[in-house]
């Protein structure tokens, strides 16, 4: 039992043993954990009632994906997907129509978007898919953020994030995020803070006098430019021709490719 607990946490205890759905017990235990003093004494009390509280979320969780169908997916499309989530009227509908070729409904009214929405974004020739979640935050659409490679939240305060971090993690949602406030940041500084956080560069193949964009991790080299292409590419290398800017450098596979490359690769019948 807990030292020193309040008569308070002792009712709320008594409501979660009371208690004949699941829904009650988590509400009860959430208040039990927000009355039970913290101290070294009741650190065993605290970590089993946090348990508790998980397990039953977990079942909850699990109940509501059977129920609705298990999850709804979006065919990820592009070099990256970005979800975007935030309260309703947070400007969602608006950040996908201003960077994609989507058509959101705008609305003034409260739960305008009640499924996901979808565009592209062009980032030099480059696409990213972006999604807007519901703000209903159905765990059928919040399964999309779990495969995603970014979520985009959008908050007014430190609150508001608070808020929405917390229904990621109920819902056991640990992807990386960005947070942005449209008081501040402008569609384009939406855009740049996403393509900085996806840690993407753009390096362009090149094929007698065309080229073309691939998307690659920073850092990347010839050969995961090369093995993107084909693997008989990285079997058959000889070397790659990089243009820099003014500059043109000969480099072998394990050659450092910046944003901006534009690579030709040269083959031969073999490794050399």
């Amino acid at each position: 039992m807990p030292v020193n607990a309040t008569p308070e946490y002792y009712k709320a205890e008594e409501r979660f043993h009371n208690a004949r759905t699941t829904e009650e017990k988590i509400v009860c235990l959430e208040e039990m954990i927000r009355l039970l003093p913290k101290h070294h004494g009741s650190e065993n009390a605290l970590a089993q009632l946090k348990s508790k509280l998980s397990k039953l979320k977990k079942e909850t969780l699990a109940r509501s994906a059977k129920k609705s169908g298990r999850s709804v997916g979006i065919k990820k499309e592009g070099d990256a997907q970005i979800c975007i989530l935030g309260f309703t009227n947070s400007g969602k509908s608006t950040v996908l129509k201003a960077l994609t070729n989507a058509r959101p409904k705008i609305s003034e009214h409260p739960y305008t978007t009640t499924e996901p929405e979808v565009g592209m974004i062009d980032e030099r020739g480059i696409k990213l898919q972006l999604v807007e979640i519901p703000s209903t935050f159905d765990p059928r659409y919040l399964s999309i953020c779990r495969s995603a490679d970014l979520l985009v939240l959008l908050v007014a305060s430190t609150k508001d994030e608070f808020s929405l971090t917390s229904i990621l993690d109920d819902n056991f949602i640990h992807t990386k995020y960005i947070t942005i406030n449209l008081s501040f940041d402008t569609p384009e500084k939406v855009r740049e803070k996403i393509w900085k956080a996806l840690r993407l560069i753009i390096v362009y193949t090149k094929r007698g006098k065309v080229t073309s964009p691939m998307a690659l991790p920073r850092n990347a080299t010839v050969r995961n430019f090369a093995a993107r292409i084909h693997k008989d590419f990285v079997a058959n290398f000889r070397f790659a021709r990089v243009r820099r800017s003014s500059r043109v450098i000969q480099g072998g596979l394990d050659y450092v490719l910046m944003d901006g490359d534009i690579v030709e690769l040269h083959m031969g019948s073999q490794n050399r």
